[in-house]
């Protein structure tokens, strides 16, 4: 039914059946390449999924002599490269976390809040939120899910989490800052959250 020389074609008229067709021919190429960079099954099954929406999202722009494998893998490497980035900047954000806790110069007394102050800070902060911005908050930023994941978990778009998110982060800094002159440790609990 497709080939290669009619594929773009049908893409370009929206034909959800030629997208179906490429993945089948591609997804498990995309995903040894996902693997190879990112070294994580779900990161890697993300890659794949992002790409192929990605190509859809841009159909409509597609050359009739556009070369979709090539273009998928560019896709799938650029996004897993990026999606590296990100992983290595969030876990030197633990690692710095971590090591702020153990700096000698951390003392409790110097400091108004105490972690489980802050804890309980934080988790009174989060408990003001509507119930699925709370939800989503939680999943992301405290049990690490990515937006795909939380979309698939709650079943709700992805673009629904990442507005449950964006609502949820300016709420939550608002919340945090009112109480950033109290203690230096709300630029830790700061820099965990937003950066």
């Amino acid at each position: 039914m497709f080939n290669p020389h009619n594929i773009v074609i049908q893409l370009r008229k929206g034909n959800q059946l030629a997208l179906r067709w490429l993945y089948d021919e591609y997804a498990e190429g995309l995903y040894q390449l996902a693997m190879h960079i990112l070294k994580e099954e779900q990161h890697a099954d993300e890659m794949v999924q992002d790409s192929f929406v990605q190509l859809w999202n841009s159909r409509e722009r597609l050359d009739e002599q556009s070369n979709l494998k090539a273009l998928l893998f560019v896709i799938c490497r650029n996004n897993s490269f990026n999606r590296l980035k990100v992983n290595q900047r969030h876990r030197s954000r633990f690692v710095e976390l971590e090591d702020s806790k153990l700096d000698s110069s951390w003392s409790h007394e110097e400091e108004p809040l105490a972690e489980k102050d802050l804890k309980d800070l934080l988790e009174k902060v989060i408990r003001k939120l509507p119930t699925k911005q709370q939800l989503v908050f939680r999943l992301s930023r405290l049990e690490g899910l990515s937006h795909q994941e939380i979309a698939d978990r709650l079943q709700i778009s992805k673009n629904t989490v990442k507005n449950h998110l964006i609502a949820a982060l300016k709420a939550v800094k608002e919340e945090l800052q009112e109480v950033r002159t109290q203690s230096s440790i709300y630029a830790l609990l700061y820099f965990y959250l937003f950066l």
